[in-house]
């Protein structure tokens, strides 16, 4: 399979993978992938979703894109162009294709990770899509529920927020109960 991404116009990344899914439904499958956050705004908690990648959207495709289906993909309303790594049409290779395989295999919601917090506050990813990325968690808001995380994708440095819930860590074992001998 080859991954390619689409640079989609700015909050139109759902209408333009509900559009290409119609338009083009056999030779391209479309992931919009997007995280669960929890907002609270003047007292009300709201679950919310939003891109993962603001202003892309991947194509998966069995062959690589030939001419005809870039035109086909230009025409369809919100489409900007598809990153080009090396200047010429190519799909994703390497890191950049594991990272974006990384965060798919999550599904095109991303729900909260499950997280636990050792002796020294230190964020330890049980599991979810935080998962393996530990060593870029750069800050962690407790009280949101939110890590911010720096990638590097297509040469270049972001940021994003994703979402966790905190797991009480066990409790250790129980020690031997002591016992006192009588003071008499």
């Amino acid at each position: 399979m080859n991954f390619y991404v689409i640079r989609v116009k700015p909050r139109g990344e759902k209408s333009f993978a509900q559009l290409c899914k119609k338009l083009i439904p056999d030779e391209l499958k479309v992931h919009f992938p997007r995280r669960r956050l929890t907002e609270r705004k003047q007292g009300v908690v709201k679950k919310v979703e939003s891109p993962l990648f603001p202003g892309y959207v991947f194509v998966e495709t069995e062959a690589a894109i030939n001419p005809e289906m870039y035109y086909r993909l230009k025409k369809v309303p919100g489409f900007f162009h598809i990153l080009k790594p090396s200047g010429e049409l190519q799909e994703l290779k390497g890191h950049d294709l594991e990272l974006v395989k990384h965060f798919l295999k999550f599904g095109q919601i991303m729900e909260a990770s499950k997280v636990i917090f050792d002796e020294n506050q230190r964020i330890r990813v049980l599991s979810g899509p935080m998962s393996g990325l530990e060593g870029k968690i750069v800050s962690v808001d407790r009280r949101k529920g939110r890590a911010k995380i720096v990638l590097d994708f297509d040469r270049n440095q972001f940021t994003i927020n994703l979402a966790f819930e905190v797991l009480e860590a066990s409790a250790p074992a129980p020690s031997e109960p002591t016992t006192q001998g009588d003071a008499s």
